[in-house]
């Protein structure tokens, strides 16, 4: 698996939850919030208003999917450990939600797609193991065996590095390269 298609995998599971999220979970909850015209009455029923732990939960899911694109491999671990566990909590939250009385069947569906989330989150972060880093800031153009590595070349002559074309027991050929006289 690609670097690309595990963050997007990531962020196509946040966009799910979340997509899950703004459905109602509770019976009457989305009509019973609003007065008239427009203005938002006070309620003492807490599972009335949409879940804000549930909303957090996809934000962390969401922003850890990008961070994993821009840190090395401990740091994906972490960061995609800490979406798993943002997964749980979401399904923990819908879980209460569902056991709540009047819920709906929105919130055993998010529970649901949580568990399936948080195994797809698993996933990517123990597939993200072969991800290989940039090497745009690396000390050096030259790879172990001694070859040039054209992008890695390139960015060391933008940062200034001196980097020598052929060894200096090869002749260059090409067409800059002297010709002999006859």
């Amino acid at each position: 698996m690609t670097k690309s298609r595990g963050v997007l995998i990531v962020l196509v599971i946040a966009a799910a939850l979340w997509a899950l999220t703004i459905s109602a979970w509770q019976a009457g909850a989305g009509g019973d919030t609003l007065g008239p015209t427009g203005v938002a009455k006070v309620t003492e029923d807490a599972s009335s208003q949409a879940s804000p732990v549930a909303t957090a939960c996809v934000a962390i899911i969401a922003v850890s999917g990008l961070l994993a694109a821009m840190l090395g491999r401990i740091g994906r671990f972490v960061v995609l450990g800490l979406a798993g566990i943002a997964g749980i909590g979401y399904g923990i939250t819908a879980l209460s939600a569902a056991s709540a009385p009047g819920a709906t069947s929105w919130a055993i569906i998010a529970a649901v797609a949580a568990g399936i989330g948080a195994i797809g989150i698993i996933w990517v972060a123990v597939a993200s193991d072969g991800w290989t880093n940039s090497n745009r800031y690396a000390r050096t153009a030259e790879s172990a065996g001694g070859e040039f590595d054209s992008a890695a070349t390139w960015d060391a002559l933008s940062r200034g590095d001196d980097v020598e074309d052929a060894p200096d027991d090869e002749e260059p050929n090409g067409p800059d390269a002297e010709r002999d006289s006859k």
